[in-house]
């Protein structure tokens, strides 16, 4: 698919994440390079720690975005980047929430209870799940 119709379906995506309540209680602050989107993170019990979520558009609508933690300053790929108890250990490295690549392409890829569909996981409830794993990860 154009990298320009791409870049499209993933403004959609973003602005539909952008416009939402949970966008404004949550306080994600989004950014945009190429075609991927940075989203910063922070709980709401430690709101002086921030994460940083790197997805990754390629291929979509045609397969659900690559959601990793990433480094913050550099924005590299980081072990120590991860919110506890929300990095799968199987390789390659991701979240196992449904509107993820990492979910639907390995490791729930022979699962058809979890049929990868745009329309079925938009961004904002794969957002709004991550999310939820990272408080859950991050405890009282």
């Amino acid at each position: 698919m154009d990298a320009e119709i791409i870049k499209a379906l993933m403004a959609e995506q973003l602005e539909r994440v952008r416009d939402s309540a949970l966008c404004r209680v949550f306080g994600w602050e989004i950014s945009v390079d190429g075609l991927s989107a940075y989203v910063h993170m922070r709980p709401r019990r430690k709101p002086d720690t921030t994460y940083l979520l790197r997805a990754s558009f390629e291929d979509f609508p045609r397969h659900a975005p690559s959601c990793v933690f990433v480094d913050v300053a550099s924005r590299q790929p980081d072990d120590d980047a991860w919110p506890p108890k929300t990095r799968h250990g199987a390789s390659p490295p991701g979240i196992c929430t449904p509107g993820t690549r990492e979910f639907h392409n390995h490791y729930h890829a022979n699962d058809r209870q979890y049929p990868w569909s745009p329309d079925r996981y938009p961004f904002l409830q794969t957002l709004t799940e991550i999310h939820r794993l990272m408080e859950h990860g991050i405890g009282t």
